[in-house]
């Protein structure tokens, strides 16, 4: 059996980090289809956090596709200064769900980098414990909001609106079973049927 391993970096973007200009969504937006797009088919799952000018990025997957994308990954040029976090064989995977979740600093990121004294998101400075609980902040935050299965990840709005949907189906039905059923009753007790 392979070796499962977990790979975390750190890195700065290469582009526009003010915000200023559509730059910055459209240079995530590519990066994240891309990925999404390139890690599926070599069974590769991870997350990317962006803040502040950095990223955050674990993948996961057998060693030998994870090592082969961190060796492209070094040469991208959407970003520099990458810095090896953590590299490790692990028993399971925490982003299984995911071809590449996303995730911008939010409240909660920046909550924790008070408690570390940190005034912004310099993941190039985290200790192995912030690292740590960073992934599982993340892992966690994904495991809240029921991400579409990799396969559905990158279609857009439309293939969310439908995971929508399936999972209010059953209740759907039974609402409408139930207001049927009522009003059936409600007829006999008046006695028109």
């Amino acid at each position: 059996m392979a070796d499962l391993l977990r790979l975390v970096y750190a890195s700065k973007a290469n582009f526009d980090s003010s915000g200023a200009s559509g730059d910055q969504g459209e240079v995530l937006s590519e990066i994240l289809t891309q990925c999404r797009r390139n890690n599926e088919p070599k069974n590769i799952c991870g997350v990317l956090c962006y803040g502040d000018g950095s990223f955050f990025q674990c993948l996961e997957g057998e060693r030998s596709a994870v090592e082969a994308l961190y060796d492209r990954l070094l040469n991208d040029p959407r970003h520099r200064g990458i810095t090896l976090l953590s590299k490790r064989v692990v028993p399971q995977r925490m982003f299984r769900q995911w071809s590449m979740k996303f995730m911008n600093v939010d409240a909660k990121i920046r909550r924790m980098l008070q408690i570390e004294n940190l005034e912004s998101f310099k993941p190039h400075s985290f200790s192995d414990l912030m690292v740590e609980r960073l992934l599982v902040e993340l892992r966690d935050a994904s495991e809240k909001r029921r991400p579409a299965p990799i396969g559905t990840q990158g279609r857009g709005a439309s293939a969310r609106q439908a995971g929508a949907a399936r999972e209010l189906m059953p209740g759907l039905v039974f609402a409408t079973a139930a207001g049927v059923l009522a009003i059936a009753f409600g007829l006999m007790l008046a006695g028109l049927i």
